[in-house]
């Protein structure tokens, strides 16, 4: 019944093109780093299907690589850390996905509605993250207590929570420490996301089924839609515009997020 939810990429190397890379010599730091930060700026954080469309989401890696792939689709985390934690591992990384509470800009504890991915190399774990829709790590961070990564002007570290939990934290613009969220590492099956994915897709209580987000990293900055509000990132300097028509919504899609609509 879940089969297609562990198969093979169809194509890894039309996977890889679609992000601007080929496949590396091997499976290396290095080339995880990059293969981050190029598919955070090329495949697209969007929940068109669920607010727009209502068309149901799949987490089958045929359907995904369909939409992605094939269609120069984007998804939301479920459905883009899926497809990525995948292709790492047809790639011949040793990837699982985890649980994710995200605490950005909450003062409570969250029930659990992110999937981030985990990579061993080396006898060393690392967390990474293409399927966010906002800031995000722009490579793979260690997971350890100080665990750090700076690159392309940005910092993120790991201190463990507790036992169980490991913080991911950010430096803002503003020199600030900022708890993005809390993940652990307990290695989880892809069928244990479909529920999570379901509940928010389809609920009405979900923020995905009520109003667009969108999200991609641009080499300055960042370019996002909440609701009917375009937000443009330049160098830490943001603009917002609202959208007053659909025709300008569209537009804006075609020409901020590579995304051809109606779709």
């Amino acid at each position: 019944m879940y089969e297609e939810l562990y198969a093979s990429i169809p194509d890894p190397d039309a996977y890889l093109a679609r992000v601007g890379l080929t496949r590396p010599a091997q499976p290396d730091l290095d080339f995880l780093n990059r293969l981050v930060y190029a598919h955070q700026q090329r495949v697209i954080f969007e929940n068109l299907d669920s607010c727009l469309y209502r068309k149901p989401v799949s987490l089958e890696i045929p359907r995904l690589y369909e939409k992605v792939v094939v269609q120069h689709r984007g998804g939301f985390c479920f459905e883009l850390n899926a497809l990525f934690t995948q292709l790492l591992r047809d790639l011949g990384y040793t990837a699982w996905g985890c649980m994710v509470r995200l605490l950005r800009k909450k003062d409570f504890v969250p029930p659990i509605r992110h999937r981030g991915n985990l990579v061993e190399l080396e006898g060393r774990l690392y967390f990474c993250d293409v399927g966010y829709g906002g800031p995000m790590p722009p490579g793979a961070v260690e997971v350890a207590d100080g665990g750090r990564l700076e690159a392309h002007g940005e910092a993120y570290w790991i201190r463990r929570a507790d036992p169980y939990w490991w913080s991911l934290y950010r430096s803002t613009h503003t020199g600030e420490a900022e708890e993005m969220l809390r993940f652990f590492t307990v290695p989880q099956n892809e069928v244990d996301f479909v529920v999570l994915s379901d509940f928010c897709s389809t609920s009405p209580e979900s923020i995905f089924t009520q109003k667009p987000f969108l999200n991609r990293r641009t080499g300055s900055g960042s370019r996002s839609i909440l609701g009917d509000t375009f937000i443009r990132v330049e160098n830490h300097v943001s603009t917002a515009t609202v959208m007053q028509t659909q025709e300008e919504f569209f537009r804006i899609l075609k020409e901020e997020f590579d995304l051809e609509a109606p779709l």
